[in-house]
């Protein structure tokens, strides 16, 4: 059960200040879940499995594994990928890890959120303008845009967007028909997936899931001048809330500070520039 849960300072010393790292299945060598941080980073998702293991809260994917492991009588195996790296640098090992190990045969992987500086990009992501630009004839007091992760490959669009996110209490409120709240799942800028909320149901670590019913009113459309105001706070893997007037005009209501109204069809006032992720080979060594 992994006895283990800190680092030596001499330890710390060798990775500091900053690392990547990934959890392993010991069974099958599969890699389920990657993340970055520092000083006993890795080990926090230790101590917080430890706590759930008596809970009767709904787990997410990557405690329901420590559990399987641990239930082996076996531990998880911690690789620290690379060390000694700044923000940026693990940034991108990062996010070169998640897509990599995305498009093998390791697996699902059960991270909540997507590579915060993905530079990946598929043919089909290409095609998005082809797709309508989204400007709804209604208004929408509240859309929450989430991000559909690819990795989830064996589930559908509906179960790769819905959990597990940290949702204010205002964002969790149901309103009327009239007042509902909306959930889109976005892949290379479309909606592939919509829905109106009906529920919130609580997970651990004070993360959320929503159930709704489909909204096809929302589906199948271009997204790409919606996000592109907080394309970097939806590049780190964050959900975005929108709302539209209804006459041509949204405005972000979640992942920007400004809460101008701006156009559905033009944004001649926005300048956003991104950086494609360059790519840093890891060290690896593992901790035992």
């Amino acid at each position: 059960m992994n006895r283990k849960r800190r680092f030596e300072p001499g330890e710390y010393a060798q990775i500091g200040p900053k690392y990547v790292y990934a959890l392993q299945d010991p069974a099958d060598q599969r890699i389920f879940y990657v993340g970055q941080g520092t000083r006993n980073r890795v080990f926090e998702h230790l101590d917080r499995a430890e706590i759930l293991l008596q809970s009767r809260k709904r787990l997410t994917p990557k405690f329901e594994a420590i559990h399987a492991i641990w239930s082996k009588t076996k531990d998880v195996q911690l690789i620290i990928l690379a060390g000694g790296l700044s923000d940026r640098e693990a940034d991108l090992v990062e996010s070169a890890t998640l897509d990599a190990l995305n498009l093998s045969s390791n697996g699902e992987l059960t991270n909540a959120i997507a590579a915060p500086h993905s530079s990946m990009v598929r043919v089909e992501d290409l095609a998005a303008s082809a797709y309508q630009y989204v400007n709804p004839g209604r208004r929408y007091l509240k859309i929450l845009l989430f991000p559909a992760q690819r990795r989830q490959k064996n589930k559908d669009v509906y179960e790769r967007c819905r959990r597990s996110w940290k949702v204010a209490k205002k964002h969790r409120a149901i309103g009327t028909e009239e007042q509902a709240s909306h959930a889109v799942a976005i892949v290379g800028g479309v909606s592939v997936g919509a829905y109106r909320i009906t529920k919130w149901n609580r997970l651990e670590d004070d993360k959320w899931e929503f159930e709704g019913i489909p909204h096809a009113e929302l589906e199948k459309l271009n997204w790409r001048t919606i996000i592109k105001p907080a394309m970097g706070y939806w590049q780190r893997g964050n959900y975005l809330i929108v709302e539209f007037d209804g006459a041509g005009l949204f405005r972000i209501v979640r992942g920007s500070r400004k809460r101008l109204w701006m156009s559905c069809v033009e944004q001649s006032e926005v300048t956003v520039t991104t950086q494609r992720a360059g790519f840093l080979q890891p060290d690896q060594f593992l901790i035992s």
